[in-house]
């Protein structure tokens, strides 16, 4: 059997594309091979296997959906365009693969409204490995995790600085080098990745506005806080499960800049940790998505409840619109011919 995971491929603008590759790596067999998300397609000429699909869909939709040769397993999805659902052959490729593991209720509410059966699976990213020792020691580094096209503005900057009582030493997750074909890519960015995690794990604090910064560092055990000008972006609520998201506002307005309003629901993040590693494990043993074909008890009910799910939700979603009731946002995320 061939494993396939995923990584960004030519736009290459945040390693935590490439991130959410390596988490699936890490739980495949010896020889797992990489594959450009922007054109899964081409997978059409290689050798059949199964792909771990996680990740953020997408730049493209011109060479998805996998093809028949592939059987990808549907976990931790996020479709940051509606449009991807607009052509029906990817909506049936995604029936067919189903019940499609979402890492944010925004996109299962998408699916389950075409009629999608979905389910909420938290984000791969957790199960991220430690890379060394997790330091305690308060005088280690305190990190500041963002990229250039959204810094942290420098007045919260300053305030960070002003509680810590020390600077923060800057961290980008831009990728240092995105030359070369998509082999020579994800090696150098799983190496650069790599080290970033190593000193996550050293470090005393990490803060940062990057999603794909906080979940790794919370699944490896370091010391993080997500910061972020408005909390209620429903992409944050995959890391709002487990901590408390500090706000701009609350940083510039709090003595202590709210940094000791978010501890880590460790139960929560062990109960999603320990599903996500054993759904990669059952797919690899079953060489399909397990919560699909496997007869375990624990995922015929997901299998069940995703299925009358997405028949009520896609029924409600009906109604609504020929009733004319939010007619408009039906048609805007779903599409005018809807």
């Amino acid at each position: 059997m061939t494993y396939y995971y995923q990584v960004e491929g030519l736009l290459r603008n945040n390693i935590g594309d490439v991130l959410q590759g390596m988490v699936a790596k890490d739980l495949l067999p010896e020889g797992a091979r990489v594959a450009d998300r922007e054109a899964i397609s081409d997978l059409a000429g290689r050798d059949s296997g199964v792909l771990i699909a996680n990740g953020w869909y997408m730049h493209s939709f011109a060479k998805f959906p996998a093809p028949d040769n592939i059987t990808p397993v549907y976990a931790a999805v996020h479709v940051a365009n509606s449009a991807l659902l607009s052509s029906e052959h990817v909506r049936e490729h995604f029936k067919k693969h189903a019940p499609i593991g979402c890492r944010d209720t925004k996109t299962l509410r998408l699916l389950l409204g075409w009629g999608i059966p979905a389910y909420y699976s938290s984000c791969l990213t957790i199960t991220a490995k430690p890379r060394g020792p997790i330091n305690t020691d308060p005088k280690g580094e305190v990190l500041l995790v963002d990229n250039v096209d959204h810094p942290v503005p420098d007045a919260v900057v300053a305030k960070l600085e002003k509680v810590l009582g020390r600077k923060m030493v800057r961290v980008s997750h831009d990728p240092p080098d995105t030359s070369g074909d998509i082999e020579a890519y994800a090696k150098v960015s799983e190496q650069h990745m790599n080290s970033l995690l190593k000193r996550y794990c050293n470090a005393s604090l990490i803060l940062t506005t990057k999603i794909h910064c906080a979940l790794p560092c919370l699944g490896m055990g370091a010391n993080v806080k997500l910061i972020h000008p408005n909390p209620a972006d429903p992409r944050l609520a995959t890391v709002a499960e487990f901590i408390d998201i500090i706000s701009y506002k609350d940083i510039l307005d709090k003595a202590d800049a709210g940094l000791n309003d978010s501890p880590v629901n460790k139960e929560a993040l062990a109960k999603r940790k320990q599903f996500l590693l054993q759904l990669v494990a059952d797919s690899i043993a079953e060489g399909a998505n397990a919560v699909q074909v496997s007869g375990k008890s624990r995922y015929r009910l997901i299998r069940m409840k995703a299925a009358l799910l997405a028949k009520l939700y896609r029924a409600s979603v009906v109604l609504s619109y020929r009733t004319g009731f939010a007619k408009e946002k039906i048609q805007r995320v779903y599409g005018a011919g809807f």
